[in-house]
C-alpha cells in the first residue's frame, strides 16, 4: 500500500497530466490548421538563409562569372516584399550585359557582387509594414533578381495575378514591352502593314498577337518550319523564314509601297532590310539587336551590315529621322506613366483568353544551376517563346 501510494499514484497523475497537455495542443494545432485552411491562409516559415544566383565580378559571359551562393535571408522595408519565387524568366541580351558590366550595367564592375536575373513570378511571404496592395500568400509577377529562391521587392512595382504559373512570365517584360512598344510609342492603325522581326521569340510572338488585335496585316521573319506553324496559329499573316527566303524580296512583292512599322529585334543585316522596306513615312521599333550580341562570333560583322548604330539606338534610346521615316531607338514610350495602361491591357487580354504566352518547351530547365544553360539555350535562336527556368 505504502508503494502504491507513495511511487504509483503520483507517477500516474502526472502522466494523465502529461498526455492531457498534449491532447489539448493538438487539439490548438488542428484547429489553428483548419482556420488557415478555412481562410486560405498559412503563415510561412522563412529561413535564415536561402540560395541565390550572383557574380562576384564582371567577366566575358553570364556563364563565366555565375555562380551559387548561400546568402543570409534579406530583411525588408517598410514598403516591401519578399517574394518566394517559383519561375523565372531568361532575357538573353540584357544577362549577357548585366554580366559583362557595360551600357547601363557599366556600375557592376565597381561593387564586390551583384544579383542576376529580371523577371519572375512566385509568392509573397512578408509584406512591409505600409504595405496595402499585396498579402502574404499572394501570387505576383516581379523584376528584379529573379535567379534565386527569394527576391526582395518593391511592393508597388509587383502584378497581382491569380496564380504564380509559367505562363505569366513572358507578360511581364516581354508582353508589356511588345504592348507598350507597338502601341504606345508605334501607335499601329487599323490596315497597316507591319512586320515584326523573330516573330516566335519571347517578344515577337506577343508582338505578333497585339499587332493582330490593332487589325494590321501582320507580317513575321523567323528560321524554322516549327516556328512558322506556331507564327501561323497566331494569325500571322505572312511568314518569311529567313534561313530559306530572300526576307528583302519576299517584303518587297508582298508589300510593294512599303512597311507601316516594324518591330525590329534582330540587328545587322535584318536591321537594314527593314530599313530598306519601310515605306516613306514608316516608323522601325527597336527592341533589340541580338545578333550584334557579343554571344555571336560574327557580332562584328553583322553590325557592319546596317547603316546605324544599333547599340547606341538602343542604348541611347535614340529617335532619328530618315527622310521622313522615325527610327525609335529601345522604342519605349518616353511617358513611362503610359505603360501602366499597357500592363492593365496585358493582364486583361490574357485572362480574357485574348492573348497567349507561349512557353518554350523544347528544353525544361529547372534549379539555378540550370540557369547558364537557359541562357546559352536562350541566345541559339531555336527557342519558341519565352525561355523560363522553374525555381522552386
Amino acid at each position: 500500500a505504502t508503494f502504491i501510494t507513495r511511487g504509483l499514484l503520483p507517477a500516474c497523475f502526472k502522466l494523465q497530466r502529461m498526455a492531457l497537455y498534449a491532447l489539448y495542443l493538438t487539439w490548438f494545432v488542428f484547429c489553428g490548421l483548419v482556420s488557415g485552411l478555412v481562410q486560405g491562409k498559412s503563415t510561412p516559415m522563412i529561413p535564415q538563409t536561402y540560395k541565390a544566383l550572383v557574380a562576384e565580378s564582371v567577366g566575358s559571359s553570364f556563364s563565366e562569372v555565375a555562380t551559387v551562393k548561400d546568402l543570409p535571408t534579406p530583411t525588408i522595408d517598410k514598403d516591401e516584399a519578399l517574394v518566394q519565387v517559383k519561375y523565372a524568366g531568361v532575357n538573353g541580351g540584357c544577362e549577357t550585359f548585366r554580366a559583362r558590366g557595360e551600357y547601363s550595367f557599366s556600375g557592376n564592375k565597381e561593387v564586390n557582387y551583384f544579383s542576376l536575373g529580371a523577371e519572375g513570378v512566385g509568392v509573397v511571404i512578408a509584406i512591409g509594414s505600409e504595405v496595402t496592395n499585396v498579402k502574404v500568400g499572394d501570387a505576383v509577377c516581379f523584376v528584379g533578381s529573379a535567379f534565386a529562391e527569394y527576391s526582395r521587392c518593391k511592393a508597388k512595382l509587383l502584378w497581382n495575378i491569380p496564380e504564380a504559373s509559367k505562363e505569366y512570365v513572358g507578360l511581364r517584360i516581354s508582353g508589356l514591352t511588345a504592348c507598350a512598344m507597338l502601341e504606345q510609342t508605334g501607335k499601329l492603325k487599323k490596315g497597316e502593314k507591319v512586320l515584326i522581326t523573330a516573330a516566335a521569340g519571347g517578344a515577337g510572338h506577343f508582338a505578333v498577337q497585339f499587332a493582330k488585335l490593332s487589325g494590321c496585316e501582320v507580317f513575321g521573319t523567323c528560321g524554322s518550319d516549327a516556328k512558322a506553324k506556331v507564327l501561323k496559329k497566331l494569325g500571322c499573316d505572312h511568314i518569311i523564314n529567313y534561313k530559306t527566303q530572300d526576307v528583302e524580296a519576299e517584303l518587297k512583292r508582298l508589300a510593294p509601297n512599303g512597311l507601316d512599322a516594324v518591330l525590329e529585334g534582330v540587328g545587322g543585316e535584318m536591321l537594314q532590310i527593314a530599313l530598306e522596306c519601310l515605306a516613306p513615312e514608316g516608323r522601325l521599333l527597336q527592341i533589340g539587336y541580338i545578333s550584334e550580341y557579343p554571344h555571336n562570333p560574327a557580332a562584328a560583322t553583322e553590325s557592319a551590315k546596317n547603316e546605324v548604330s544599333a547599340s547606341e539606338l538602343f542604348w541611347k534610346s535614340q529617335t532619328i529621322q530618315r527622310g521622313k521615316q522615325t527610327i525609335y531607338g529601345n522604342a519605349w514610350p518616353k511617358d513611362f506613366s503610359l505603360v501602366n495602361d499597357s500592363k492593365n491591357r496585358v493582364l486583361s487580354l490574357f485572362h480574357d483568353g485574348a492573348l497567349q504566352s507561349i512557353v518554350d518547351e523544347n528544353t525544361e530547365f529547372i534549379g539555378l544551376e540550370s540557369v547558364s544553360d537557359a541562357i546559352t539555350h536562350m541566345l541559339s535562336g531555336k527557342t519558341i517563346g519565352k525561355v523560363v527556368v522553374k525555381i522552386s
